[in-house]
């Protein structure tokens, strides 16, 4: 169990996580894998946690990220399929290709 005396700016959206192989986190209790920070209630730890958009889990594989990444690109090509009588193929094209690498930056 880890103590860390920090004041949190919210409790509700604190994530914690334990990154390491799959048999090094199995072999965790549950009281290794918890956080407390000052008197606020422990905090245990999530399989994934989203940091500055990047979803992350606990052997850094990023899974969950391109999962999330491939559906909304794969949202917005749907959308932007009902767009594409109106603007035409070339504008269609530009934007697909904008959205697209936008998100993969």
């Amino acid at each position: 169990m880890f103590h860390i005396g920090v004041q949190q700016l919210n409790s509700d959206k604190t994530e914690a996580i334990c990154i390491g192989c799959k048999a090094t986190i199995n072999k965790l209790t549950a009281q290794d894998r918890s956080l407390t920070v000052s008197n606020d209630p422990t905090i245990d730890s999530a399989d994934v946690v989203r940091d500055l958009g990047v979803f992350l889990d606990t052997e850094l594989s990023m899974k969950q990220h391109i999962a999330k990444v491939a559906a909304a690109c794969f949202y917005h090509i749907r959308r932007l399929r009902q767009m594409r009588r109106r603007v035409g193929q070339a504008v269609t094209t530009r934007l697909v290709l904008a959205m697209i690498t936008s998100r993969l930056d």
